[in-house]
């Protein structure tokens, strides 16, 4: 017979190490979606392009300015997935920001090339890794860089795409923005002691999506008018220009 102290020992040893790996929540699971909120699914077949979402968007938001899409997606494989219980949220230019001047700079700007690649403001190609740094600076930025966030609950990500852009091939790029975020609260975790849906609260994802127009020319980021007729008025995507 062996001892039995020591087998006790290691059945519990056992038990512990099973009652942990099921009570390991999975940090994606602040993308749990919430069927109370007012969302609608993002229709990749209805919805494929940029200027079809933004008058997608500017309809839905007119209504209701508290409205944004949802992407279901697998977080995991980082690709979008049509019945996962996980999802983004996904914003364009608000409804009332056609009439106003909503073009402060609050967020971080990114800009896709012809083959999905990313541009900096300075129009620069960023890896992987500065992607994220991007994201992450412009949440703590705390108002210290006037052309990033001015408060944590304000900052957005923008993403910044042209007519030729699919909106079914971002998965990836998501992904990228998404882990980005996922280290920043994972740090806070550390550093405060808070559980991830607390500093979510404190520090949330937000993700828009605007058009865009990247000037071949001259190095300048130009944004040029994207005309949309909704209900016979003539709205416009985006009226700012920002030359350097």
């Amino acid at each position: 017979m062996g001892n039995p102290i020591g087998q006790m020992s290691k059945l519990i040893t056992i038990a512990t190490l099973i009652l942990l790996s099921c009570s390991t929540k999975d940090k994606y699971d602040l993308f749990k979606i919430d069927t109370a909120d007012n969302f609608e699914f993002l229709d990749f077949e209805k919805i494929s392009d940029i200027k079809t979402f933004n008058s997608k968007f500017w309809r839905a938001d007119s209504i209701d300015d508290e409205f944004y899409f949802i992407a279901q997606y697998d977080f995991q494989k980082g690709d979008f997935k049509a019945d996962s219980d996980k999802g983004l949220r996904i914003e364009g230019l608000a409804f009332r920001c056609l009439e106003l001047d909503c073009y402060k700079n609050y967020g971080q700007r990114l800009y896709l090339t012809d083959n999905y690649q990313i541009l900096n403001e300075d129009m620069e190609l960023v890896n992987d890794k500065q992607i994220k740094e991007l994201v992450k600076a412009n949440i703590l930025n705390y108002g210290k860089d006037p052309s990033l966030s001015d408060k944590p609950k304000e900052a957005v990500t923008l993403l910044y795409l042209r007519p030729e852009h699919r909106l079914d091939k971002l998965g990836h790029l998501f992904k990228i923005i998404i882990d980005g975020y996922i280290e920043l609260i994972e740090a806070k975790k550390i550093e405060t002691k808070f559980t991830a849906e607390k500093l979510a609260i404190e520090f949330p994802f937000r993700l828009h999506l605007r058009g865009n127009v990247i000037s071949k020319d001259i190095p300048n980021l130009i944004e040029v008018p994207d005309d949309e007729q909704i209900n016979g008025e003539l709205l416009l995507d985006s009226v700012a220009l920002n030359l350097k």
